[in-house]
């Protein structure tokens, strides 16, 4: 046994793949605390969701907010991004990401 599995065992791990799985969900864990907590701060910036946000901005013909559409666009960012994430946390809880 070489020294990495002696590690590996002692915490645990009955392979590295078992150890790559849980960094890989601790890393993506991580990033949807980031991605919620970046959703909410627009969500209370505009006391309201995304999709009425987007509704409301785009309600107003011919008048345009260069900071509420960049907004928009980073806000949209973030729930895509968040929404991936999660989809990646439960794959990796259900063994069919390795």
């Amino acid at each position: 046994m070489n020294v990495v599995q002696e590690m590996l065992m002692e915490e645990g791990y009955s392979s590295p793949k078992d150890l790559v799985r849980d960094i890989s969900l601790m890393l993506a864990l991580q990033k949807i605390e980031q991605y919620k907590s970046e959703c909410e701060l627009f969500e209370k910036k505009y006391a309201m969701a995304l999709k009425e946000f987007d509704k409301a901005l785009h309600k107003e013909k011919g008048i345009e907010d260069f900071e509420k559409e960049e907004d928009l666009a980073d806000w949209e960012f973030v729930a895509k991004a968040l929404n991936w994430w999660q989809k990646k946390v439960k794959e990796l809880q259900s063994d069919q990401a390795l």
